[in-house]
């Protein structure tokens, strides 16, 4: 406990050590005045610094936290209040005095100076310094509110994007199956296995920060499966993964978008699919591609609808500054490239 005040005051007892040192500054450089040392001086200017310093973090700690946005009068009446007892104070200390300070200081028409303008200037000094002071905490003590807040709604809003994207793809899949389940019931097991893969993915592995990308690719190698039941055509369907990918983690459901889309508009009743996935690494982390044959004419609201958007978005916030994403369709292929630096986890 001790350890933690020394070290978040350290600056503090330095600053009010030297205050207080100052006036006994000239005896190093005239030790003979020594002899002329007034204990009393010692006396008073200890109480002077004392009530100073307890005035300082009163106002800094407790009084401006606690009434200078709120209840501004408070406040002013407080400093006020200690201003009148500092005055008191000071003069209850120059009274007392052994020595006839007053007398002194009547003859030498000083007695307003030293009662009231000097008390005043260093007791204003302490309430300005102790205010920077306050506001300079409260600023920091907003910024790091504001920023618990925008992780909060960045959470909430991760979770709320991985929300929208489940029950679109449950969606497609559970469609796919039904036509198995019609067309070749005695297979029908083994796309069920795939499934609750898929959903095992989706409702407990996705709950993590990142995944393992092997896991990425395992649920994505399960859905291609799921999606080469409807094909009333043969024809390539390819994805390649680099060998040396096992070590990079990645944030789930980052690429499902884009295959889901590869056989969305890939795939119709008549021409063979041509549809091509790639992981592969880079010294700086991994790059996705998509490739796949347009054989179905995307609408307006499938080019801007939410699935793109969401990945857009999610990409935004997981990977600020560290990711590129290029969309292109050329001589009748759609290409999406996605390159993501995450430096192997």
């Amino acid at each position: 406990m001790i350890a933690n005040f020394l070290r978040n005051y350290y600056v503090h007892i330095f600053v009010w050590f030297m205050i207080f040192t100052l006036p006994f500054v000239n005896y190093l450089y005239e030790p003979e005045k020594m002899r002329d040392f007034d204990p009393y001086f010692l006396k008073s200017h200890t109480v002077n610094v004392c009530f100073l310093c307890a005035s300082f973090y009163l106002l800094s700690k407790y009084i401006a936290p606690k009434f200078f946005f709120h209840q501004r009068g408070k406040f002013t009446l407080f400093t006020i209040a200690g201003l009148l007892c500092y005055i008191v104070i000071n003069y209850l200390l120059i009274a007392h005095n052994p020595n006839g300070d007053f007398a002194k200081m009547e003859r030498e028409g000083l007695v307003v100076v030293r009662l009231f303008v000097a008390p005043s200037i260093l007791y204003f000094l302490c309430v300005i310094i102790g205010n920077m002071l306050f506001f300079y905490n409260e600023q920091d003590r907003q910024k790091e509110l504001n920023k618990q807040i925008q992780l909060q709604k960045t959470t909430a809003e991760l979770n709320l994007l991985k929300l929208q994207i489940s029950p679109h793809f449950l969606f497609n899949t559970l469609n796919n199956i039904r036509w198995q389940v019609r067309k070749q019931p005695h297979e029908s097991e083994d796309s069920i296995f795939k499934l609750s893969e898929i959903l095992r993915y989706i409702l407990y592995d996705v709950g993590d920060n990142k995944v393992a990308l092997n896991m990425e690719i395992q649920h994505i190698k399960n859905f291609m499966e799921l999606q080469k039941l409807r094909f009333p055509v043969e024809g390539r369907v390819e994805l390649s993964v680099a060998p040396d990918l096992q070590n990079h983690l990645i944030h789930p459901l980052l690429f499902i978008h884009f295959i889901e889309n590869a056989f969305k508009f890939g795939v119709d009743s008549e021409t063979p699919p041509d549809i091509y996935f790639l992981f592969e690494t880079t010294p700086e982390g991994i790059i996705f591609q998509s490739r796949n044959k347009v054989l179905i004419e995307a609408s307006r609201e499938d080019n801007t609808g939410i699935g793109l958007s969401n990945v857009k978005r999610r990409l935004e916030l997981l990977y600020p500054d560290k990711h590129e994403l290029l969309i292109s369709k050329e001589r009748g292929f759609f290409n999406v490239s996605l390159h993501i630096t995450c430096h192997g986890n």
